[in-house]
């Protein structure tokens, strides 16, 4: 007869291992990298400023604006920011209220998958989870991949000594998240000591896409959706 009370989860089984890495709430880790790289007002009083010195402002600018000379344009509003993320239950946005809230569609995915009607001239940002290295019961490493994929028609109008948008996007990304602890995940490196996938990956298909694979890793510890920071 087992001797584990009914209320535990691992019922009928013992789990003598108590402090074991479980991965409890990596789960959230693509929403929660997302949420703060577009840099959204907070309830604490934060305000996103319009400064092109901060590479969380350069990077929805360049995700959002398929102009010429995307920096020279007004930081996005947190509305505009959010209209760009990916909500499966309205993949399509075919609808006129779907064109009058996602005014550029979708071009943030947390997902790996991308829909053939997103192939088109602009910059796509998925963030998905990527090898994990259990470096003992207690540490995991996990990698974190931001693929980004650009019409090579937009690359290089930058109108900046930045020439490739593809990569300005990519050093973005590093030094949003190069060294950040973020609350409730742990601290991004971009270091293959670390995690050997880390690094930075440019490919392109026969058609008219360019591609990129920005890994980066992160010191896992446990989380529950409470450590999550929601925007607003």
């Amino acid at each position: 007869m087992s001797r584990v009370p009914f209320n535990s989860p691992y019922y009928p089984y013992e789990r003598p291992f108590s402090g074991a890495n479980s991965l409890k709430g990596a789960e959230f880790i693509p929403y929660q990298l997302l949420m703060y790289l577009l840099d959204l007002p907070d309830k604490a009083g934060y305000e996103p400023v319009d400064d092109n010195e901060r590479p969380r402002v350069r990077l929805i600018k360049y995700l959002y604006y398929d102009d010429p000379n995307p920096l020279a344009q007004p930081l996005p509003t947190p509305e505009q920011k959010l209209s760009l993320v990916y909500n499966g239950e309205n993949a399509q946005l075919d609808g006129d209220e779907d064109k009058i809230n996602h005014p550029v569609g979708y071009r943030i995915l947390p997902q790996i998958y991308t829909m053939p009607s997103e192939l088109n001239a602009r910059a796509l940002l998925k963030c998905y989870m990527g090898r994990e290295i259990p470096r003992s019961d207690f540490k995991t490493v996990l990698g974190v991949v931001f693929d980004l994929t650009l019409n090579y028609a937009l690359d290089n109008i930058t109108r900046t000594k930045a020439y490739s948008r593809m990569y300005a996007m990519h050093q973005c990304i590093v030094e949003a998240l190069h060294g950040v602890n973020i609350n409730g995940i742990g601290t991004v490196h971009y270091n293959k000591t670390i995690h050997g996938d880390c690094g930075y990956t440019l490919y392109h298909s026969e058609g008219t896409q360019i591609y990129s694979d920005t890994f980066l890793a992160i010191d896992w510890q446990e989380t529950t959706e409470s450590d999550v920071v929601k925007p607003f």
